[in-house]
């Protein structure tokens, strides 16, 4: 390790030095030879990295294929459970892939960036990643995050993958480039909330039964929308009162995350909906309905959207959490009783994890997927020949994952996303075929806006703990 003075920088201009402290910059040759808290650029300088970025996990041995993760795993309220799971499914799917040698016989290494659920702090992360450690793909989770990253990894060719960004406005996004041609970057394996919202509108207005032919919204007459004022939350607000129409006298009352809730607490307070939709995160849902309580608000019927089965949401209530006993809410579907794939990664997971159940949370199983296609995508990139291996680049990697949902009518043999047929998923990939895949968290037929459509799961608070109703086939229009 060599310290440069600032005559020694200025001499190294032209070798990617810069002026970044009066003091000199240290080169390096890794992170090791740099302070805590440092990284090695890609200019061999080491540079201060990143808030909330550090992690790293994966196999270093060889040449290891580079992966960012730029994810709300804490929020105002300390660790976000349900994204520490959703990481710990990718870290599970990272850890199975390493054991059959990658792609190409390279390893996968994942950058961990916690983004505290800030979009600025996501985006100054994802530049970070992409400029310095030039990553190929990136992992984003929370649609307000996803679209503000999407502006960054676009304009350098990287791969944006999420497996929790539902809003409407992903599938909106200019992710086409010289280098995708006709495939985007930006790809989802949790499906659009204009499905979600119009699932919810039915129910809460009593348009539809259950498949017990019960109706527990029959004597629903108002009905108020309490949703977080970002791109996700304005989407289902907009979806949910446009099919509610002028049925059930609709109010709303919009909040900012980790902000103040106390419109949408005088909302449920005052107006007394029968039915309010909270289509938010848990820490803030939990927060609304506490403050509520105490204002004397009791009794209140709730429903709840994906955001929050978490079962962070019942530790956050505390006392409060009988309030939400008995209450509904959606998600996309993944805990599929019957379903082997879903099966076999519910249990590797509950090994992994203390015997903690994916099902308790929203998108385990669609982060879980999500590795697994990135693996797959950039199977293809590399190409079949490992001693002359293709660039593993972001557009490449979006061709790759094009390949994974044969056109109608084409017959191509469908692998589960799993340990158990990845290597032979790998190798058909890797030669440019065309292969089927079914997740753990259902099938991935993917439009040509990367996302794939999906079943939703009525849940239910029982027990303190979220209970599989059934599944739904959301309308299409």
């Amino acid at each position: 390790m060599k310290t440069l003075g600032l005559m020694t920088c200025c001499a190294a201009l032209l070798a990617g030095c810069s002026f970044t402290t009066a003091s000199g910059l240290t080169e390096c040759e890794s992170s090791a030879d740099c302070d805590t808290n440092q990284v090695c650029s890609a200019s061999g300088f080491c540079l201060p990295q990143p808030e909330g970025c550090g992690e790293v996990v994966g196999t270093t041995t060889g040449r290891p294929i580079l992966l960012g993760a730029a994810l709300p795993l804490t929020n105002s309220g300390g660790p976000d459970e349900s994204e520490v799971q959703a990481l710990n499914a990718i870290k599970l799917a990272l850890e199975e892939i390493n054991q059959r040698e990658g792609i190409g016989g390279r390893f996968f290494n994942l950058l961990i960036c916690d983004t505290r659920s800030d979009p600025a702090r996501a985006k100054t992360q994802a530049e970070w990643l992409v400029t310095e450690k030039g990553v190929p793909a990136i992992f984003t989770s929370g649609s307000a995050q996803t679209i503000a990253v999407s502006s960054v990894a676009i304009a350098n060719n990287v791969l944006l993958m999420t497996h929790t960004s539902t809003s409407a406005d992903i599938a909106n996004l200019s992710d086409k480039t010289a280098a995708s041609g006709d495939v985007g970057l930006v790809w989802r394996t949790a499906p659009s909330d204009l499905l979600q919202g119009r699932i919810i509108a039915d129910l809460v207005r009593n348009a539809r039964p259950l498949a017990d032919s019960s109706r527990p919204f029959a004597t629903v007459s108002t009905v108020s929308l309490v949703y977080v004022d970002d791109a996700y939350g304005q989407g289902l607000f907009d979806t949910i009162l446009t099919r509610l129409g002028t049925d059930r006298v609709p109010s709303s009352a919009p909040y900012q995350r980790n902000g103040d809730v106390s419109a949408a607490v005088t909302r449920i307070v005052d107006g007394k909906p029968d039915v309010a939709v909270m289509a938010g995160f848990s820490e803030d849902n939990a927060k609304i309905i506490s403050q509520a309580v105490t204002r004397g608000r009791t009794g209140q019927m709730y429903f709840f959207t994906d955001a929050s089965k978490d079962s962070g949401l019942f530790t956050a209530l505390g006392a409060a959490r009988t309030q939400i006993e008995g209450a509904y809410g959606t998600s996309p579907a993944q805990a599929r009783l019957g379903d082997t794939v879903y099966n076999t990664f519910k249990e590797r997971f509950r090994s992994a994890n203390n015997n903690t159940d994916p099902g308790q949370f929203s998108f385990t199983a669609h982060a879980y997927d999500a590795m697994y296609l990135v693996a797959l995508g950039a199977a293809y990139a590399a190409g079949a020949d490992v001693n002359n291996p293709q660039p593993i680049t972001g557009d490449r990697i979006a061709v790759g994952l094009s390949k994974l949902t044969p056109p109608s009518g084409t017959q191509a043999t469908t692998y589960p996303l799993g340990f158990s047929r990845f290597t032979d998923a790998r190798n058909e990939v890797s030669t440019g075929k065309v292969i089927n895949v079914q997740g753990a968290s259902g099938a991935l037929d993917f439009d040509a806006t990367g996302e794939a459509p999906s079943e939703y799961e009525l849940f239910r608070v029982e027990g303190g703990a979220f209970k599989t109703v059934e599944l739904i086939t959301p309308p299409q229009t």
